[in-house]
């Protein structure tokens, strides 16, 4: 058995000891964060990172993808400082006017411990407005942030949902007042993956989806989903067309998928809910990107349900119910490469080293910013320029860990 093979069925094993509540699987993708890292540095530079990436429209209509040498018209520039302590793994989104940086980790966790306590993320936070090229300090967030967390803004607020085995929580920051909210009435049992459009944000719940209104501030259920069969490790996603459900059809009462099951997606259109046709896709990490759903997984099914025929991620257009595999190209990762993950809302997306143009169905190397450290730098796109802050250098002893506060500006 070579080396990725065992990592993988580690990183299996070490998911199925843990217990989360129904609905909720933070407390497993915050572990799965910590032994993802892990590998990556096991397995060298060339292996894949792990993250999902939204690469949209016309790309993938195709089904071809250009992948070039690092393209001469991109270009970094870095940032003034900004008023935080050099950390990894901080939270960041883009609301419109501002790109919020939140937590993080300024003492991060070598990758050969054998533990490694809690309580090491930030609650500040900072906000860049790239019009004035300057930074703000923003109110501490009511609780530690870290990669275990979500932000996703809506209409301009940003909302954070904490997770915590003894803690979790949902709150707003809203620019315009400078101030945080705790966001009560959340329903039991409610995901850990929240998604926004609009003013509207969704999580699954249960069997359910809850959508919260952050301009009316209140919780509000959608219909049961009748389709059958009921689908399990729903993820929902927020699109124009309505929230679409993902998940694998149930086997039966008290049985999850079978091992090589590909996803099936649900769509609620205001009236009522969908099945959408079949998939062949392996994965289910989905998220909007201009004019469809993406998935760039290829982590948790590599070698066991692409072996068996399944696309490694792929594509949906919830408009028409069509779904399309990723390039294979899309999925090589330059050797020695730097791996921010950001999704565009439009013609932009960076993952695996790799920048794409969306609009021109072209790819290319992302170069490394000067002073750019290997791990956990937080990326977001803001219009048509990247985004990138912090990181760690994760190579050596605990006692040689280093981070970093740089912050820089990409444009293709």
């Amino acid at each position: 058995m070579d080396l990725e093979q065992q990592l993988r069925e580690t990183y299996a094993g070490r998911l199925d000891t843990l217990r989360t509540s129904g609905g909720d699987v933070a407390a497993a993708r915050h572990a799965g964060a910590r032994m993802r890292v892990r590998r990556r540095l096991a397995v060298g530079a060339a292996s894949v990172a792990v993250a999902a990436v939204a690469v949209a429209g016309s790309l993938l209509g195709t089904g071809r993808l250009s992948i070039g040498p690092s393209d001469g018209r991109g270009q970094w520039r870095e940032l003034p400082a900004a008023p935080l302590a050099p950390r990894a793994d901080a939270l960041s989104v883009w609301t419109g006017r501002e790109v919020v940086v939140l937590g993080g980790e300024t003492q991060p966790c070598a990758p050969n411990a054998d533990f490694c306590a809690s309580g090491r993320e930030r609650r500040d936070g900072a906000a860049y407005d790239p019009r004035s090229n300057t930074w703000r300090a923003i109110p501490p967030a009511p609780v530690p942030v870290g990669p275990g967390d979500r932000l996703v803004v809506a209409d301009g607020v940003v909302v954070l949902r904490h997770w915590r085995p003894h803690g979790s929580g949902w709150f707003t920051y809203e620019p315009d007042h400078n101030r945080w909210s705790r966001i009560g009435g959340v329903p039991a049992d409610a995901g850990d993956l929240p998604s926004a459009i609009g003013p509207r944000v969704y999580v699954p719940v249960g069997r359910r989806v809850a959508v919260y209104d952050v301009t009316r501030f209140r919780w509000s259920l959608l219909p049961p989903d009748p389709e059958q069969p009921s689908l399990t490790q729903r993820r929902v996603t927020a699109t124009p067309y309505g929230p679409v459900v993902t998940g694998y059809a149930s086997t039966g009462p008290g049985h999850g998928p079978a091992p090589t099951a590909p996803v099936v997606a649900d769509v609620y259109d205001a009236t009522a809910w969908h099945r959408l046709p079949p998939s062949g896709i392996a994965g289910n990490d989905w998220s909007w990107a201009g004019d469809r759903m993406v998935d760039f997984d290829s982590f948790d099914h590599q070698g066991t349900q692409g072996a068996r025929g399944l696309a490694l991620g792929g594509l949906l257009d919830p408009s028409t119910g069509r779904w399309s595999p990723l390039p294979g190209s899309a999925l090589e990762t330059p050797e020695d490469s730097w791996s921010p993950v950001a999704i565009g809302p439009g013609r932009w997306a960076a993952c695996w080293g790799l920048v794409y143009d969306v609009a021109g169905g072209e790819a290319w190397t992302l170069p490394r910013p000067p002073g750019a450290l290997d791990q956990g730098t937080s990326a977001v796109w803001v219009g048509g320029s990247l985004f990138a802050f912090g990181g760690a250098d994760l190579s050596g002893e605990a006692s040689l860990l280093h981070t970093t506060d740089k912050a820089w500006l990409y444009t293709p």
